[in-house]
């Protein structure tokens, strides 16, 4: 496996590794090793990614396609711990200092998980939880939650469903309120869907990433699957669908997952990678945003909203590759659904009620009009049987369609029909257009 250094930057590129298949777990993981590097041991004896040094300057795509800092004046997820289930996370890494639980480590017979050999959990929580720094703009969705790391596997050659389904308990046990998962396993199993019911009858939000086999038969992904989880696919800088990203009936979201920048562990350096392992924690920090400013929403209407807020694509919802969408964190946190109650908490933790719309007094000005009118015809009609009876009948059948020729009047019999017929004049714009108050028929004569 190698390193390679992208075009405009010096920061590390993962490629690919393809992971061995362990008993029921497939983690979905890329990782960055360098050929003949010096790497630290760790305590189980793997041996440990290599620390990317360079720093990545700009704004990356992910972030300008989702731009969570629309949300930050309301929300940046504060009081919300995020289980990340994974390898660990290292919490000497810079940007996440101070933002990392000591954990629990259900792999290795317990102890903490807040250092990681192998670097996979550590990119996810960056994506989740970096803290803003100097020099860069890269920063996590949801820069103020607390990351509780669940270490379930050390490396891509262990981790089993087993230890999946302990670590869930683990988390919820531990206090978390959003778990992410960026592995899967191909067969469920009853310890897995037992911890994932656990979960969700705590209260608690998985989001998990629905793989990378897409191309490899596209097995369906657990937990992904499980209609209590939040299954996340991966898109690409132009909102297609990644080719590696599974799809299915249970997909729920979409968040980038090509070309996304991260933490390296060991050092301040941000690596590059791809994959629905990366996808799915763009909407744990979302979920994360969400359960911060909105406390009182259960898991599953965390889980609705998110789906309802989301860019939908042109398709029938939910759509097999991309599910409900993209998710939108800036109208995840600040819409309004119906069926929610009618509380929002403000972004200093106070929950407000939401005034309705106020209701308008019935303005009497139309009512006024409508009697003035009805009383000025009442007038004009009596005035014109009065006028009628005071005319003779002869006079008043004379009165013609002003296109009509008029009968001859008294004392013009024998005039020619030019001499008798009745001229209407129509006043007209400089432009030869018809006035205001005027038609103009298909043959061009103008009609009142």
């Amino acid at each position: 496996m190698e390193v390679m250094t992208g075009n405009s930057t010096a920061f590390q590129r993962r490629r690919r590794t393809q992971w061995s298949v362990v008993p029921l777990l497939v983690i979905v993981i890329w990782a960055a090793w360098t050929p003949g590097v010096a790497r630290a041991s760790a305590p189980t004896g793997q041996r440990c990614t290599s620390p990317a040094t360079e720093q990545f300057r700009e704004v990356p795509w992910t972030n300008q396609r989702l731009a969570p800092q629309r949300v930050w004046d309301l929300t940046r997820g504060s009081g919300v711990v995020v289980a990340v289930i994974d390898s660990g996370v290292d919490t000497n890494v810079p940007q996440l200092r101070g933002a990392v639980l000591p954990g629990v480590d259900v792999v290795n017979g317990g102890g903490r998980a807040d250092s990681d050999c192998f670097g996979h959990g550590t990119f996810v929580a960056g994506i989740i939880a970096a803290r803003p720094a100097r020099d860069t703009g890269v920063v996590g969705i949801a820069p103020a939650v607390r990351i509780l790391p669940i270490r379930q596997a050390n490396d891509a050659n262990d981790g089993n469903a087993a230890g999946m389904a302990r670590g869930i308990r683990a988390a919820v046990d531990a206090g978390a309120k959003v778990i992410n998962i960026s592995a899967s396993s191909f067969f469920p199993t009853v310890d897995l869907r037992t911890a994932v019911e656990y979960a969700a009858a705590k209260d608690v939000l998985i989001v998990a990433a629905a793989s990378n086999e897409a191309e490899e038969g596209n097995p369906k992904a657990y937990p992904a699957a499980y209609p209590q989880v939040l299954a996340v696919g991966a898109i690409g800088p132009d909102g297609s669908r990644s080719g590696f990203s599974e799809f299915g009936n249970y997909l729920d979201l979409v968040a980038p997952g090509v070309d996304v920048i991260s933490l390296s562990r060991g050092g301040r350096g941000h690596v590059m990678d791809r994959g629905t392992s990366y996808a799915a924690p763009f909407v744990a920090g979302v979920a994360a945003l969400v359960r911060s400013y909105h406390p009182k929403l259960s898991a599953g209407q965390v889980k609705r909203r998110l789906e309802q807020t989301a860019d939908h694509p042109a398709a029938t919802l939910p759509s097999l590759e991309l599910g409900w969408g993209v998710v939108n964190p800036y109208a995840a946190v600040t819409s309004i659904l119906p069926g929610e109650g009618s509380t929002v908490t403000t972004a200093g933790g106070r929950s407000d009620p939401i005034d309705p719309p106020p209701v308008r007094a019935a303005d009497p000005t139309p009512v006024r009009n409508a009697a003035l009118f009805t009383a000025v015809l009442v007038a004009l009609g009596g005035a014109l049987l009065l006028f009628g009876a005071a005319v003779p009948r002869g006079v008043r059948r004379r009165w013609r369609p002003a296109s009509a020729p008029d009968p001859d009047p008294p004392g013009t019999a024998g005039t020619t029909t030019a001499e008798k017929r009745t001229t209407k004049t129509t006043t007209t714009e400089p432009t030869g257009r018809a006035a205001a108050g005027t038609n103009v028929d298909t043959e061009g004569r103008e009609e009142s």
